[in-house]
C-alpha cells in the first residue's frame, strides 16, 4: 500500500467519525495531524470514496462543513498564480461577490428596521443592483461547471464537483427569488416583504460564503495539483469563449 493510500485510508477513518460537529472535540488532535499531512486532492478522493461506500450527498456536505472547521486552522496561502490563470480569475470574482454579500447583510438590516419603504428608497435601489449582480454570478458557475469540473472528473476527482454543482442549483433558485423581491417590493405588505427578504437573503449570504470557502480552499487547490499546464490553457480558452461577468477584474 502506498504512502498516499495510507494517508487516504487514515483520513477516511477520521472523516467517518466526523458525522457531526459534536464529534470534533473527540478527534480534533488526530484530525489536525492528518489534515496537516494530506494534500487537497487526497482529501477530495477520500470524500468521494466515502460517497461510493454509502454516504449520502447531504452527509457528505455536512462532513465537508465539519472538516473545514478543522482545516481552517491549518490552511496556508498557496503559491502565487498569474492574473490570467483561470483560478486567479475565479478567486478575484469571489472577492467581489463576498463584498456584495457583506453589503447585502447591511441592507437587510436597514430595510428591516425601517418603518416604511419610503424611508429606505436608496437601500431598495441598491438591493436591486446587488440582486442582479448575484444572478450574474451564473456566468462564474457556468464556467466552473462546463470548463473546470469536467476536467477534474476525467482525473477521477468527482466528489467536490458534484457537491458544488448541487449548491449551484440551490443558490440559483434563491438568487432568482431575491431578484424578484428586489424588483417588486411594493407587491407585498412591508412585514411580508421583510420576512421573505430576511429568509432568502440570509440563506444566500450563509450558503454562498461557505461555498466560496470550500472552492477557494479545497476545490481550487485540488485543481491546481491535478490539471496539467496544457489543460489549464484549454480551460482559459474555454473561459474566454464563454465570456465573463461584468464585474470580473480585467
Amino acid at each position: 500500500m502506498s504512502t498516499q493510500m495510507i494517508k487516504k485510508e487514515e483520513l477516511k477513518e477520521i472523516l467517518r467519525q466526523l458525522r457531526s460537529k459534536k464529534d470534533i472535540a473527540r478527534v480534533r488532535g488526530h484530525a489536525k495531524r492528518a489534515l496537516r499531512r494530506v494534500d487537497p486532492k487526497t482529501l477530495s478522493l477520500a470524500e468521494q470514496e466515502l460517497l461510493s461506500e454509502g454516504f449520502t450527498q447531504e452527509e457528505l456536505r455536512r462532513l465537508c462543513d465539519v472538516h473545514l472547521e478543522l482545516l481552517s486552522e491549518e490552511l496556508e496561502k498557496g503559491p502565487a498564480i498569474e492574473k490570467e490563470h483561470p483560478i486567479h480569475i475565479l478567486k478575484a470574482e469571489h472577492k467581489i461577490v463576498q463584498q456584495n454579500l457583506d453589503r447585502l447583510e447591511q441592507l437587510m438590516r436597514q430595510i428591516d428596521e425601517a418603518g416604511s419603504f419610503g424611508e429606505v428608497k436608496d437601500s431598495l435601489e441598491e438591493l436591486k443592483a446587488i440582486s442582479k449582480l448575484l444572478v450574474e454570478t451564473e456566468s462564474h458557475h457556468k464556467r466552473e461547471e462546463e470548463a473546470l469540473f469536467p476536467r477534474l472528473e476525467k482525473h477521477g476527482v468527482t466528489g467536490p464537483p458534484r457537491i458544488m454543482r448541487m449548491e449551484h442549483d440551490e443558490l440559483r433558485a434563491r438568487k432568482k427569488v431575491l431578484k424578484d423581491l428586489a424588483q417588486n417590493p411594493a407587491t407585498l405588505e412591508s412585514k411580508d416583504f421583510k420576512a421573505r427578504l430576511k429568509e432568502t437573503g440570509q440563506y444566500i449570504v450563509s450558503t454562498l460564503r461557505d461555498h466560496i470557502f470550500k472552492e477557494d480552499n479545497i476545490l481550487y487547490p485540488t485543481a491546481m495539483k491535478t490539471l496539467s499546464p496544457g489543460e489549464w490553457k484549454d480551460v482559459k480558452q474555454q473561459f474566454d469563449e464563454m465570456g465573463y461577468c461584468s464585474f470580473t477584474p480585467r
